[in-house]
């Protein structure tokens, strides 16, 4: 600043100027209007852009960011033109429609947002330290007017720059979900085409790693037609894995995900669990198989028959593959071996009170409050039915023979009732 220190007016006016209320006066600055430091000065917006690519000159065509350096110096004249206008005292005007049109081009891109907005505001400092230098000792209030003015500006612009470009990032998010979902499903019903592969946009693997992800219960609340907040949350975990979001078919009670090898090694399972598990917030199994391009379709089965298990066999939250259920896994194979497991559970057919305590005991870990409480009967009553399960299945569920037993017959009787319900349902059955 030129001729010493600013001594602050007795009054500075602390009212923003907005959109609604007018600028009234044109703001002098060393003696010429303030606007007149910016406008006059043909070089300005490249002294501006050479700070805020943090590089004395120009070189090559692009900046450090990404952006071409013409287009640049194009959104930086529009700026300064902006702030010409509210230094001579006219309303803040809206952000020219070529601007937001530049920015959701650089969206598309990969310019970061996080450069567009911290070069807004190194443009704007720039200017300010412009006026600054430029002022006397008797400009103090043009100074915090001018400061107040260019504020207004400043929020204008990088509220319309985000806007701009995250309407961008969502409208390509949205799509590329869209696709995702169409690869995920022809995937996984073993429909590719290579055409469409080819004009898909995904890089397709030799092979992959099927999740298939099953949530424990689901959020208290109505959200309306929006989906639940932990689906938003796992959607937004899966766009941050290396090239965008993975092909997967998702939904309120969970879904199927597609990771193609190149991405998740087989050691690196249960990492991968413990990153979506702490995204999404609600307790989470997941059934992972691995299986070449054109064996998805069976091992996506595989993958959802082992999720199935583990919550028919009220295991905890994690991540199972066949080698961690393989004998319980065999348990479910139709025929007389499941048929006479399940069968071991036929002496509580008549007695639907010692199988719901055995079936809600299991659930909660086998602590015997827990189950009275939820099934509003005292600590004794399930211990006194528990002893009855024993006595007449012959099964204690109070020694580890007789417990794993007697899961493995929970699963296999629910097996043959969903084999038998599928049996009625198939044409001309019953007739």
């Amino acid at each position: 600043m030129r001729g010493g220190a600013v001594h602050a007016p007795q009054e500075v006016s602390t009212v923003m100027p907005t959109s609604s209320s007018p600028c009234a006066e044109v703001l002098e600055i060393g003696g010429l209007p303030a606007a007149a430091h910016l406008g006059g000065d043909p070089r300005l917006s490249q002294r501006l852009l050479a700070q805020i690519a943090g590089q004395p000159s120009r070189t090559g065509t692009t900046m450090p960011c990404g952006a071409r350096w013409t287009e640049a110096a194009e959104v930086v004249r529009g700026c300064l033109e902006l702030a010409v206008a509210v230094l001579q005292g006219s309303h803040p005007t809206a952000v020219p429609a070529a601007l937001k049109v530049r920015i959701g081009e650089w969206a598309t891109t990969g310019v970061a947002l996080e450069a567009i907005q911290h070069s807004t505001h190194a443009g704007f400092r720039f200017v300010l330290d412009e006026l600054w230098h430029r002022a006397t000792s008797a400009d103090g209030h043009a100074l915090a007017m001018a400061g107040q003015r260019l504020s207004v500006v400043l929020e204008d612009i990088e509220t319309t720059f985000t806007a701009a470009y995250l309407r961008v990032v969502h409208a390509e998010a949205a799509q590329r979900d869209d696709a995702g979902e169409v690869l995920a499903s022809a995937l996984i019903t073993g429909s590719l085409t290579s055409t469409w592969a080819r004009s898909s946009g995904f890089v397709l693997s030799e092979s992959y790693n099927v999740l298939a992800l099953a949530t424990e219960h689901q959020p208290v609340g109505n959200t309306g037609s929006r989906p639940p907040r932990w689906l938003q949350r796992l959607r937004m975990e899966l766009s941050s894995f290396p090239g965008g979001s993975p092909p997967a078919l998702l939904g309120v009670n969970g879904g199927t995900v597609l990771i193609a090898d190149e991405i998740l090694g087989g050691t690196a399972a249960v990492g991968l669990f413990d990153r979506l598990q702490a995204a999404i917030g609600i307790p989470l199994r997941v059934g992972l198989a691995h299986a070449p391009i054109d064996k998805i379709p069976a091992a996506t089965r595989q993958a959802h028959e082992l999720v199935d298990l583990a919550e028919r066999l009220y295991r905890p939250p994690g991540v199972y593959q066949m080698s961690d259920l393989v004998v319980e896994y065999q348990v479910t194979r139709p025929g007389p071996g499941r048929r006479h497991l399940a069968a071991v559970l036929d002496p509580l057919n008549d007695q639907p009170e010692l199988l719901e305590t055995l079936v809600v005991h299991l659930r909660n870990k086998r602590n015997r409050r827990r189950t009275a409480n939820i099934m509003h009967i005292h600590p004794n009553t399930v211990d006194y039915r528990l002893r009855r399960v024993a006595i007449e299945t012959g099964l204690d569920p109070a020694h580890v023979h007789g417990l794993w037993y007697l899961q493995a017959a929970l699963v296999a009787r629910a097996h043959e009732a969903n084999a038998a319900d599928a049996a009625q349902d198939e044409p001309g059955a019953g007739s």
